[in-house]
């Protein structure tokens, strides 16, 4: 009698078992004041047992699914149980911090531990093995992808963790974060749509003519390499000297430091995916399709337009998405030459040794960050010929 193998789904299997791990972390701290590091406690201390052995069952059911999971009804019975953790794992800590602030002084704080930020991890890791369990089936894919979120995002606007320290520290700075956020989206859009503007001719250049491609694609490598905050302060002092020079400059609010350093190291970080991606993207095309274009009297430029350009969509779409992520995450830095953004939380937080105001500024980064993605995946996907997009 032979025996059956033992093949567990490895991506839910660490999901799980960083899902097991995060209960013994602290799940909710309770602060004197926002700044002292405060009592943690476990999920039990914190909601009692009687909700602690919902969580915890919940873990143990993925962990056994993730030992043998098969199929598409394991599938999406993994996302199912994610999903019930990620929404319940916040439910109980809206209604935990409530309960834990009664007959408290009116600066004691309720913050959220670690075990939450882990336990979202593995149910990020959990949703990840569903969603491939569950093979073409778009619809259940994007399902077990965002009803959690989206239950959590309501809850956030009902109010429900408005006892959570993070949310407090929202409300004493709504106006500056509204600000701030204002200004991240700015820096954000324009130095993307400038750094596209002049990405993409470059690509398109690069892989017209063999004399453009090298010194293209070696300048954009080598701006590539210089860290970010050095580019920022190598920008401070030629800024600095043409607004003294030219006060119309300053005017416009060309400086040294502000948002003029900003946008132009933003905008240099922006290129090399956009010009690589390009170059890829049309060199990779079949010259035998260039031919076949100009054979049927296409002029070179409508071969472009009409042949060359949509069959490179995807790769270039792609470069675009790459800088997209790369960008919002990088004007995280940009807080530091006062440009603004909600770097600037990160970095008062940082300043003020207020955890919770390091995450007033990163979660929303994050959360952009991941948005982004989802759209320009979805755009890579819809400019993606649907015979290739079968096979891919």
């Amino acid at each position: 009698m032979t025996g059956r193998r033992f093949s567990p789904d490895w991506l839910a299997l660490t999901g799980a078992v960083i899902g097991l791990t995060s209960l013994g972390a602290s799940w909710l701290i309770l602060k004197p004041n926002r700044l002292v590091s405060g009592t943690g406690l476990r999920l039990w201390e914190a909601v009692g047992p009687g909700m602690a052995a919902v969580i915890i069952s919940l873990w143990v059911a993925a962990l056994v699914l993730a030992l043998r999971l098969r199929g598409r009804g394991s599938s999406l019975a993994l996302g199912a149980i994610a999903n019930t953790v990620l929404v319940l794992n916040f439910t109980f800590a809206g209604t935990a911090a409530g309960r834990m602030l009664e007959g408290q002084p009116d600066f004691a704080r309720v913050a959220l531990g670690g075990a939450p930020w882990l336990a979202t991890i593995a149910v990020f890791f959990l949703i990840y093995a569903a969603r491939q369990g569950l093979g073409g089936s778009t619809t259940l894919r994007n399902l077990v992808s965002v009803v959690g979120v989206v239950i959590i995002a309501g809850l956030v606007f009902s109010g429900w963790f408005n006892n959570l320290s993070l949310a407090q520290e929202l409300a004493g700075r709504e106006p500056r974060f509204l600000q701030e956020f204002g200004r991240h989206i700015f820096l954000f859009g324009v130095s993307l749509g400038v750094g596209t503007a002049i990405g993409l001719p470059l690509g398109v250049w690069a892989a017209r003519s063999r004399r453009a491609e090298r010194p293209i694609l070696s300048i954009a490598n080598v701006t590539q390499t210089i860290p970010s905050l050095a580019l920022f302060g190598i920008l401070i002092a030629p800024l600095a000297a043409l607004s003294f020079a030219y006060p119309a400059l300053r005017e416009l609010g060309v400086r040294g430091v502000g948002i003029a350093p900003a946008l132009i190291a933003l905008t240099i970080y922006s290129l090399l995916p956009l010009i690589r991606n390009t170059y890829a993207g049309l060199r990779q095309l079949d010259p035998a399709v260039i031919d076949a274009g100009l054979g049927m009297g296409m002029s070179r430029r409508r071969v472009f337009f009409r042949v060359e350009l949509p069959l490179a969509a995807p790769i270039i779409l792609e470069g675009v998405r790459i800088s997209a992520v790369q960008v919002v995450g990088l004007v995280t830095v940009a807080a530091l030459i006062g440009a603004g953004g909600l770097g600037w939380f990160v970095f008062a937080g940082i300043g003020q040794a207020a955890s919770d105001l390091i995450l007033l500024g990163a979660i929303p980064i994050v959360i952009m960050a991941l948005l982004v993605d989802i759209v320009m995946r979805y755009a890579v996907r819809k400019a993606t010929p649907r015979g290739v997009r079968g096979t891919s």
